[in-house]
């Protein structure tokens, strides 16, 4: 799917490709899933024509998965003497070692996705290659990045709280879903469906968003928008709707707060479309 710029996705790549701003530039975009946040980090890959490292978080994230890993057999062929074995031959880069060596030729850009998933440690981590942009290996080793050339995004759906220091070093964005205009009309230029049952299926995602439990995603909206040409009645209609945009129960009633059969009515307009 093209991504579709806001004017402060617009901000966000203005801020952290300032040329007169020293050191790496990191921003830390938050928001909802399906938003388009990990879409905007990779759009400004694109802008610069870099390369992209990307890691997604979790509850075992740890130092190794950033900086550097050891490779036990390696090691011990290394010291066992094994020829065409050398102490490089022993290091498995992480994500940021893997970009600290991509800007010493070209511009890179660090996805760092979903960062409330990782412990907070990981925050400090992060702070602390931000500020120096080393990578320092396990036999002494240092690795230095271009700073002019590295740029880190970090994700981040608020499961947690991000540390305050890392908060202070990073450009921090909010943000939104696209305009319900905006996300009827790409429904409907990707799917060919009418304007009506795309602006309904809009109205769907906007009241599970307000008042259900779940943030159901423009990517979901097509999903739904494309399948509907494979129901044949009210009841598959139901099954889609609660296959792409709900995900409880609560979702679901305020689907029909909203319209009272949610299935009929869209249903209904698809076949008037």
């Amino acid at each position: 799917m093209k991504y579709h710029l806001r004017p402060t996705d617009e901000l966000f790549i203005r801020v952290l490709t300032d040329r007169a701003r020293n050191g790496i530039r990191a921003g830390l975009i938050s928001g909802p899933p399906g938003v388009g946040k990990t879409a905007l980090a990779r759009y400004l890959a694109s802008q610069l024509g870099a390369e992209v490292e990307y890691y997604l978080c979790h509850h075992w994230t740890s130092e190794e998965d950033l900086f550097v890993r050891v490779d036990p057999a390696r090691v011990a062929a290394l010291a066992g003497g094994v020829k065409g074995v050398d102490l490089h031959d022993a290091h498995r880069p992480g994500v940021l070692l893997r970009a600290v060596e991509h800007t010493l030729e070209s511009p890179a850009v660090v996805i760092i996705d979903e960062l409330d998933k990782a412990p907070e440690r990981v925050d400090t981590l992060l702070l602390e290659f931000l500020q120096t942009g080393h990578v320092h290996g396990p036999f002494g080793e240092t690795w230095v990045a271009r700073a002019d050339k590295l740029f880190v995004v970090i994700t981040t759906n608020s499961q947690r709280p991000i540390s305050e220091p890392l908060l202070r070093r990073v450009f921090r964005y909010e943000m939104p879903f696209l305009p319900a205009p905006v996300e009827a009309d790409i429904i409907r230029k990707q799917t060919g469906a009418g304007a009506g049952v795309c602006r309904l299926i809009v109205q769907m995602m906007a009241a599970i968003r307000k008042d259900g439990d779940s943030s159901p995603s423009l990517q979901e909206g097509v999903r739904l928008s494309e399948s509907l040409r494979l129901a044949q009645g009210v009841g598959e209609v139901e099954l889609l709707l609660r296959g792409w945009l709900c995900k409880t129960d609560r979702d679901w009633a305020a689907l029909v707060d909203l319209c009272g059969q949610p299935a009929a009515v869209l249903w209904g307009e698809w076949n008037r479309d």
